[in-house]
C-alpha cells in the first residue's frame, strides 16, 4: 500500500513539474522576441533623451548658467542643483511662477530688492497668518516682511534660545523659526552669499567665495590673493554684465553674458590649475533632466492597466511584463546614479528609503517570479511600485529628494551597507506582501477561484519568510553598528524597540502558521495589520516621535495624510473580513 502511495505520490509530481516547465517554455517564447526590442528601446530613449539635453544644454541660458560648479551643503554639485533645492526650501514648491528654477535663482541674485517684496513664502498656519494678516497675498508673504518685523524677529529669538538649550519647541514656535529661516535662506542666496562659486586654490574642500566677494573691496582683496588680478577684474566685469542683462525684460538676451561669466569663472579656476570633476557635475545634470523615478511609476502603472484589461491575450500579458520590466531597470538606473553622486548607498533620508524599498518590491516579485512564473506576482508589486513611487515624487516638501553628504554616525560605509540596506530590504519584503494580503483578502472576499486563492498563499508565505529573515538580520546587525558608533549594543532608542516589536509581530504570524493555528485568511488578515508595525518603525519614530539617537533621520510633517492611508487601509480590510465571515456563514 505504501509503494502504491509512493508511485501516485511521484506521478503526481512528475505532472506538476511537466505542466510548470510547459508553462515556463510557454512565458520563454512569448518573452524571448519582446525582451531585445524592449531593451533595445529603452535604450534608444535614453540615447535621444541625452541627445535632446546636451542639444538644449548648448542653446539655453539656463542650462550654461546651471552647469556652473557651485560648493553647498558640504558637497560640489551644478548650480542647477541647488537652484531646484533652495527653491524648494524658499517656496515650498517645486518651481515658482512656472520659471525655470536656475533662471529663478539667478534672477534672486540681479534684483534682490524687487524679488525681496514679492510675496513667496508659505505660511501655513492659522496662527501666522493671523499675525501677519496684511501683508499675505494668497497665504504667501515677502521676504522682507518677514525680516523687519521686529515683534516676529523677538519671538524667534527666543525659540532659538530654547533651541540652543536643548528644550523643546511647541509646534507654533517650530513653525515661526521655519518662516524666519526661509526669509533668512532667500536674504543669502539674493545678497550673493550662498553658494560658494570660487574655490580656493590649495585646497578646494575648504569653503568657498560666494559672488559676494565680486562685489566688495575686502572681498575682492581675498580674491586678488589667490589669483591673478587681472582674471579676477574680468570676472568682476561679466559678473556685473550678466546681473544688469538678467533685469531685463526679455532674459534670452543676457544668453551671451552668461556664456562670457561661465567661461572668465573657468579662466579664473585655469590661471591656478584648479582642475574640477566636469564629469561628476554633467552626471547630475544628466540626473536632473531623466526624473528616471518618475518615469518608472508611469511604466509600472502603465504595466498595471495591461494586466488589469479583460480578455487580455498572452501577448498582452507579455507586453505588460516587459513594461514592468523596463520600469524596473529605469528605477534601477536612477538608484545608481544617485550612488555614484553621492558616492554612498541611497538611504539615508526618508526619500531615499521609500524609493529604494520601492525598488526591493519590485526586486522580490521578480525573484519569486522566477521561481512561480505567475504574472500575479509582478501585477501586485507594481501596485505597490507605484504607490512608493508617487509618495515619494509627489510631497517633495516633505520628503527631501536633494542629494546630501553622509552626517558623521553614518560615515561608516561599511555598517551603513550592512544595516541599513538589509533592514530596509525586509521592509521591502513586508511590502510586498502587504500588497500580496491585500490581494487575498480581495479574492477571500469576493469568492475568487480555489485556486489563485492557493497561489496567493504560497507567495504571502514565501514573502513573509524573506521579511523575517531579512528585518531579524537588519536588528540584530543594527545592535553592531550600535556598539561600532554609540559603544552598546542595545539602549532602548525609538527605533530599537519598534524594530523589534516588527520582527515579533510578524514571528508570531509565521509561527501562528506553522502551528496551524491561522489559516490562509488569518494569515493575510494578520500580515496586513502587521505592516503597521514596520510603518511605526519606518516612519512614526522619525516623523512623529523625533526622539533619539536616530536623529539623522528625522522629519517633520505629513501625518494627517499617514494617519488618512492607515485609516483607510483598516476599512478596507475591515470590509474585506466582514463580507467573508458572512459569505462563510452562508
Amino acid at each position: 500500500m505504501r509503494n502504491v502511495q509512493q508511485a501516485d505520490n511521484e506521478s503526481s509530481l512528475r505532472g506538476v513539474r511537466r505542466r510548470r516547465t510547459t508553462k515556463q517554455s510557454q512565458i520563454h517564447r512569448l518573452l524571448r522576441p519582446h525582451l531585445g526590442h524592449c531593451l533595445a528601446m529603452t535604450a534608444i530613449g535614453l540615447s535621444l533623451f541625452t541627445s535632446v539635453a546636451c542639444a538644449r544644454a548648448d542653446n539655453s541660458i539656463s542650462d550654461i548658467l546651471g552647469r556652473i560648479p557651485v560648493q553647498h551643503g558640504g558637497r560640489v554639485k551644478p548650480f542647477a542643483s541647488f537652484a531646484k533645492e533652495n527653491v524648494l526650501l524658499v517656496t515650498g514648491k517645486a518651481s515658482f511662477e512656472g520659471q525655470d528654477t536656475t533662471l529663478l535663482v539667478w534672477r534672486w541674485i540681479s534684483d534682490p530688492k524687487v524679488w525681496s517684496a514679492k510675496p513667496m513664502i508659505p505660511v501655513t498656519t492659522p496662527e501666522l497668518r493671523k499675525e501677519f494678516s496684511d501683508d499675505l497675498v494668497h497665504n504667501r508673504i515677502a521676504p522682507d516682511l518677514v525680516l523687519n518685523n521686529l515683534d516676529f524677529l523677538k519671538k524667534v529669538s527666543a525659540a532659538q534660545e530654547k533651541e540652543e538649550k536643548e528644550k523643546s519647541l511647541a509646534p507654533f514656535e517650530k513653525k515661526q523659526v521655519e518662516l524666519y529661516r526661509r526669509a533668512r535662506l532667500f536674504g543669502e542666496i539674493a545678497n550673493g552669499r550662498l553658494p560658494g562659486f570660487i574655490p580656493h586654490p590649495e585646497d578646494p574642500s575648504v569653503a568657498w567665495l560666494p559672488l559676494e566677494a565680486l562685489m566688495t573691496k575686502e572681498g575682492l582683496e581675498i580674491v586678488n590673493q589667490f589669483f591673478p588680478a587681472l582674471e579676477a577684474d574680468q570676472l568682476q566685469s561679466a559678473y556685473l554684465h550678466l546681473m544688469e542683462r538678467l533685469k531685463g525684460e526679455n532674459v534670452q538676451e543676457a544668453l551671451p553674458a552668461a556664456e562670457q561669466f561661465q567661461a572668465n569663472l573657468g579662466n579664473l579656476l585655469f590661471s591656478r590649475n584648479i582642475q574640477l570633476d566636469q564629469a561628476a557635475i554633467r552626471l547630475e545634470l544628466f540626473y536632473l533632466k531623466l526624473r528616471p523615478f518618475y518615469l518608472a511609476w508611469i511604466l509600472y502603472l502603465i504595466s498595471i492597466f495591461v494586466w488589469a484589461a479583460p480578455r487580455k491575450k498572452e501577448k498582452a500579458v507579455a507586453a505588460a511584463f516587459l513594461l514592468f520590466l523596463a520600469g524596473f531597470l529605469i528605477h534601477t538606473f536612477g538608484i545608481a546614479l544617485r550612488v555614484l553622486i553621492a558616492g554612498r548607498p541611497p538611504v539615508t533620508n526618508m526619500y531615499e528609503s521609500i524609493i529604494w524599498v520601492g525598488w526591493a518590491v519590485v526586486l522580490f516579485s521578480l525573484v519569486l517570479w522566477f521561481f512561480y512564473r505567475s504574472s500575479l506576482l509582478p501585477m501586485v508589486a507594481a501596485c505597490v511600485g507605484t504607490l512608493a513611487l508617487l509618495v515619494g515624487e509627489s510631497f517633495p516638501t516633505l520628503l527631501d529628494p536633494s542629494i546630501s553628504p553622509l552626517v558623521p554616525v553614518l560615515r561608516s560605509n561599511y555598517w551603513l551597507t550592512v544595516h541599513v540596506l538589509t533592514i530596509t530590504l525586509g521592509y521591502g519584503a513586508f511590502a510586498l506582501n502587504w500588497g500580496i494580503a491585500h490581494a487575498l483578502l480581495y479574492c477571500f472576499a469576493f469568492r475568487k477561484k480555489e485556486k489563485l486563492i492557493d497561489h496567493l498563499t504560497e507567495y504571502l508565505y514565501r514573502s513573509l519568510q524573506i521579511g523575517v529573515i531579512l528585518l531579524s538580520a537588519g536588528t540584530i546587525l543594527g545592535g553592531v553598528w550600535a556598539s561600532y558608533s554609540w559603544g552598546r549594543f542595545w539602549g532602548w532608542d525609538p527605533k530599537e524597540p519598534w524594530a523589534l516589536i516588527a520582527v515579533l509581530a510578524y514571528l508570531a504570524v509565521l509561527h501562528s502558521r506553522t502551528a496551524g493555528w491561522l489559516d490562509a485568511f488569518g494569515v493575510a488578515f494578520w500580515c496586513a495589520i502587521s505592516f503597521l508595525t514596520v510603518l511605526m518603525a519606518w516612519y512614526g519614530v522619525n516623523f512623529v516621535l523625533g526622539a533619539g539617537l536616530h536623529s539623522y533621520g528625522f522629519g517633520g510633517g505629513g501625518l494627517p495624510y499617514v494617519l488618512a492611508v492607515v485609516l483607510i487601509d483598516l476599512f478596507m480590510i475591515t470590509m474585506f473580513t466582514k463580507r467573508y465571515r458572512m459569505k462563510s456563514v452562508r
